[in-house]
């Protein structure tokens, strides 16, 4: 008997098919297996009946983004951080105005807006929305106004010139929801910067029954392809202003760990998640440099899409 899967979250489509079944291979919160549906309309690929009430269980402590390589000295932090900078300053070249406002989703201390500040000195004013309490003090001790509330429940009386979502909108269970609200936040010149993995890409292909890295089981609760993330914003009033394919190494490298914890010649726990284990900086430089070289010719892992608001 075929498993009975949730509606599409983002178009609603019930007659929809199974895409994968993964475990939690990075930080082991759970032994359970989970069932990811993928939808024939829109493209979506989606976490059946997503645990967004257990938050705190499947975000440990030692979750890299609360404090771990987002702010790690290694090479690869730092040659991304450079590209960060070179990426960022091409966007704000194009967004007119003698001061910008900057609003970044989901960036814990907001390391990515003081990045900002040093692309573009017109940056003025930068905020950050996220559910870390604990990240509040960082980020307002680097100059940032810091709100910690789900973006679903952030208003604010002046539009954004920049808003970022760097794979932000793979976590959340409604994107429609979540896009809508961005679109209501941006200046009439502003635009909305988005990184999100691509599911039309050739390791999701390879590693698709194998614990795709990409899934990021169970904290990724829907991706996209290009084509589905552009109908969707279409659908919330925003029209595509540039879109690129981009390095997603640390897919690769965790799908390769999975594969490589499961024959026991690695070992992953809860105490020392995937990013932690000595193997994955080299595999996700390895990684990087083969996404880097294909990027001009075959979809990578990760995607860069730009929207602006259509009227």
């Amino acid at each position: 008997m075929a498993e009975k899967l949730m509606a599409c979250p983002v178009c609603g489509e019930t007659a929809v098919e199974l895409f994968a079944k993964a475990y939690d291979k990075e930080y082991f919160t759970s032994d359970k297996q989970y069932s990811y549906a993928r939808c024939p309309s829109c493209t979506a690929v989606y976490l059946d009946s997503p645990p967004a009430d257990r938050l705190d269980e499947i975000y440990p402590p030692n979750y890299y983004s609360y404090g771990g390589i987002a702010e790690s000295t290694n090479f690869t932090e730092r040659v991304k951080e450079w590209l960060d900078v070179r990426m960022l300053a091409k966007v704000l070249k194009g967004i007119p105005g003698e001061k910008l406002r900057v609003l970044d989703v989901g960036g814990g201390a907001g390391w990515l807006l003081t990045t900002v500040r040093r692309a573009d000195e017109r940056v003025t004013e930068t905020h950050e929305v996220d559910l870390q309490e604990e990240a509040a003090r960082a980020a307002e001790a680097a100059g940032h106004v810091y709100h910690c509330m789900p973006i679903e429940e952030f208003t604010s009386d002046e539009p954004f010139d920049l808003i970022l979502m760097m794979s932000i909108i793979e976590h959340v269970p409604d994107p429609r929801r979540v896009m809508a609200a961005m679109t209501g936040l941006l200046s009439k010149n502003g635009v909305l910067l988005m990184k999100t993995p691509n599911t039309a890409t050739v390791d999701a292909r390879v590693f698709r029954h194998r614990n795709w890295g990409g899934l990021h089981c169970p904290r990724h609760f829907v991706l996209f392809t290009e084509p589905g993330l552009d109908r969707l914003g279409a659908e919330v009033g925003l029209v595509k202003s540039d879109s690129y394919y981009t390095q997603g190494a640390p897919q690769w490298a965790i799908s390769v760990m999975a594969w490589l914890s499961d024959r026991g010649w690695i070992k992953v726990t809860p105490q020392r998640p995937a990013y932690m284990n000595r193997v994955y900086e080299p595999l996700t430089a390895f990684f990087a440099a083969i996404d880097f070289a294909r990027a001009r010719f075959a979809p990578t892992a990760q995607m860069m899409i730009s929207f602006k608001r259509s009227a």
